[in-house]
C-alpha cells in the first residue's frame, strides 16, 4: 500500500476511543489532524497532549472542507446516524467504530443514500489483527483438522458503558471473529444475559452459535475480576488457543485431540467403548504482529477495497438484534 502521511484526515469525538485513534494516528505519523467534539474540555486536554493537532469547533467547517476526506467517526451509537447521513452528503470516507449504529433499520436506510465513490468501513479491529488472520489461514490450510468448537471469552472489570450493553460493546468483536474466520453468518441457538447494575444494560451475556457443524460459545463480561481475552478452538486433529494476556506467546497449538473408536451402534461393545486420547506436543506459533488499530487504519486511509464495509457491518447488526 502507497502511503501518504501528509493527509489531511479529522476526528469525531475526543472521548476515550477518539483519543486512542488521535494517538495512533499521531505515531503513524500523520501531521494533519483536525479534532471535533462538541465537549471543550475533552479538546483543551487533547491539545496539551497533541499540540500539533487543529481544533475544529464547527462541524460545517468539516464538512464543507474539500480537502478534507477522511474522516474518523468515534462518537456514541446513538449520535451515529445523523453524522454519518451529513458525512456522506458531503462525499467524505468514513471510518466507523463499531458497531456503528443503534439497530438494523439505521444501516439500511443509509446504504440507500451511500455511493460506491465513498469508503464506509466499519471499526472492527480483530479483522485487521495479524493473529486472527494467520488463525484464519490455519483453518483455511485444514491444519487443525475439521473445526468442532471455538470458545471466546472477553471479560474484564470495566470499561462499563452506559449507552449501549455488553453485546453491542464487547459480543460484536466476537461476532467480527467468527465472520472474518469461518465466511458465515452464525445462527443464534441461544442466549441468556445477566443484568446486574442496570435493569436495561445487560453487563453478562452468554450465547450459544452454529456455524456450519461447528458450535461457537460467546461468554462476555464487564463484571469479571480478572482480564481475559480467550479463543479456544477444537479441530479434529488439533487444538489452537489465542490468548491475548499472554504478551510473549500467545498463540499456541496442541497437537492433541479425542475420539470414540468406530464401532456399530448395535455392537455390544458399544456402551463400552472408551475415547481414545491422544497427547502430543504442543508449539508456540511465532509471527511478526503489527498492533491491530494501526493496521486497520492503514488499510482505511490507503486501500481502495474494504472489508469490513457496510455490509459486513450490517451482519453483525443483524446478530446483536436477535439476542
Amino acid at each position: 500500500m502507497k502511503k501518504n502521511f501528509d493527509i489531511k484526515v479529522s476526528v469525531l469525538g475526543a472521548g476515550y476511543w477518539g483519543t486512542v485513534i488521535i494517538n495512533t494516528l499521531n505515531k503513524l505519523g500523520y501531521k494533519n489532524i483536525n479534532v471535533y467534539d462538541t465537549n471543550n474540555r475533552n479538546l483543551l486536554i487533547l491539545k496539551k497532549k497533541f499540540p500539533k493537532i487543529i481544533i475544529k469547533k464547527n462541524l460545517e467547517n468539516i464538512l464543507k472542507d474539500n480537502t478534507l476526506k477522511n474522516i474518523f467517526v468515534a462518537t456514541p451509537p446513538s449520535q451515529n446516524y445523523l453524522i454519518v447521513k451529513k458525512l456522506i452528503l458531503n462525499n467524505k470516507n468514513i471510518f466507523l467504530e463499531k458497531p456503528g449504529f443503534i439497530n438494523s433499520l439505521q444501516i439500511e436506510k443509509i446504504k440507500k443514500i451511500i455511493n460506491k465513490r465513498i469508503k464506509l468501513m466499519f471499526g472492527y479491529v480483530y479483522c485487521y489483527n495479524d493473529y486472527i488472520i494467520k488463525i484464519k489461514n490455519i483453518i483455511k490450510k485444514n491444519y487443525l483438522g475439521d473445526v468442532q468448537y471455538v470458545s471466546l471469552r472477553r471479560q474484564n472489570l470495566g470499561p462499563i458503558r452506559s449507552d449501549v450493553d455488553v453485546d453491542y460493546d464487547l459480543t460484536s468483536h466476537d461476532l467480527s471473529i467468527i465472520l472474518k474466520l469461518f465466511d458465515k453468518i452464525p445462527r443464534v441457538i441461544s442466549f441468556k444475559k445477566y443484568y446486574l447494575l442496570n435493569k436495561k444494560i445487560a453487563d453478562i451475556s452468554n450465547i450459544h452459535l452454529k456455524v456450519k457443524n461447528i458450535s461457537i460459545d460467546i461468554n462476555n463480561s464487564w463484571l469479571n475480576p480478572t482480564k481475559e481475552r480467550l479463543i479456544k478452538i477444537i479441530g479434529k486433529k488439533r487444538m489452537l488457543i489465542f490468548d491475548e494476556m499472554d504478551l510473549e506467546t500467545p498463540l499456541k497449538i496442541y497437537n492433541q485431540y479425542a475420539k470414540y473408536p468406530k464401532l456399530d451402534y448395535f455392537s455390544k461393545n458399544f456402551l463400552k467403548s472408551k475415547a481414545y486420547i491422544y497427547k502430543g506436543s504442543s508449539k508456540n506459533v511465532k509471527i511478526v504482529a503489527n498492533p491491530s488499530l494501526e493496521n486497520e487504519i492503514l488499510y482505511f486511509l490507503n486501500s481502495k477495497k474494504i472489508e469490513t464495509d457496510i455490509n459486513f457491518g450490517s451482519k453483525i447488526l443483524s446478530i446483536l438484534k436477535r439476542i
